[in-house]
């Protein structure tokens, strides 16, 4: 008698760690924020060779030598890469976010077929001197985030597959071409022209689950501005984020959160 092969669907919340900007820290309090801020069940998944890392399953970082920083992130849209299940929800985030409320309903975000969940950087928007909104995204008008994408195992594989035809060429491609600033950017730009070539789709969050906050006073009370025009409602209240902002983004040159002294980072980082 044959036995029957049983697997079930999980959610899979996948980051990279190397080391560089930030500390293991900031692994290590990413994934107790998601934690402590959801009753949804996840693996949380680190690609390290770093020590002091705290996640359910650390995979080994350096498989591929050709491979550089953040394009390690890359390997999770492989469905032959951390042990995925056909029906598994695998959801990429970048480190530097700190979650301020419950998480599940970003965790249980529905996607399906041939779309890739993420959100849409609202704060890059630029305030006019009439208050108006010019809604340009920014990193020549991506209209993703690399810093949460979320989509279901295998079903954008070629990401992958077409990463690792030519490695070498699409890592310094961005940087060569003046989009990205720094050499070895441009993962994102990669994964919204991978899209584009294969009829992929882009849900996005709701705007309000998530914000962008800085090391500079100004330019938060800017974010500030834009999040009631675009969203009718304070980003920043009483020295605390809105109940409706799940994650905040200190994505950015210099926006490191463990030099931020507000008491956003106090209350849920620090």
């Amino acid at each position: 008698m044959r036995s029957e092969v049983i697997t079930y669907q999980m959610i899979k919340v996948c980051t990279v760690y190397f080391e560089g900007k930030y500390s293991p820290d900031y692994v290590n309090k990413l994934y107790r924020g998601l934690k402590e801020n959801s009753i949804v069940d996840f693996e949380f998944i680190c690609l390290s060779d770093t020590k002091h890392i705290k996640a359910d399953t650390i995979l080994p970082y350096n498989r591929h030598d050709d491979i550089k920083k953040h394009w390690h992130k890359l390997k999770f849209f492989s469905p032959q890469f951390a042990d995925q299940n056909p029906g598994d929800d695998i959801i990429i985030m970048d480190i530097d976010q700190i979650i301020t409320n419950n998480v599940d309903d970003i965790l249980t975000f529905p996607v399906s077929g041939n779309t890739i969940g993420t959100y849409r950087s609202w704060w890059i928007s630029k305030l006019n001197s009439d208050k108006s909104i010019n809604t340009s995204y920014g990193n020549h008008n991506i209209p993703l985030n690399g810093g949460f994408y979320k989509f279901k195992s295998g079903e954008l594989s070629y990401v992958w597959d077409r990463f690792i035809e030519n490695p070498n060429y699409w890592q310094e491609h961005y940087y060569k071409s003046g989009v990205v600033h720094a050499r070895y950017y441009g993962e994102q730009n990669f994964v919204h022209y991978c899209l584009e070539e294969n009829g992929g789709n882009i849900k996005y969050l709701p705007l309000n689950w998530v914000g962008k906050w800085t090391n500079d006073t100004a330019k938060n009370h800017e974010i500030n501005m834009l999040c009631i025009k675009h969203l009718q409602e304070d980003y920043f209240c009483m020295d605390d984020v809105n109940p409706n902002v799940k994650i905040v983004h200190f994505n950015g040159i210099n926006e490191n959160i463990h030099e931020n002294k507000s008491k956003i980072v106090e209350k849920y980082w620090k």
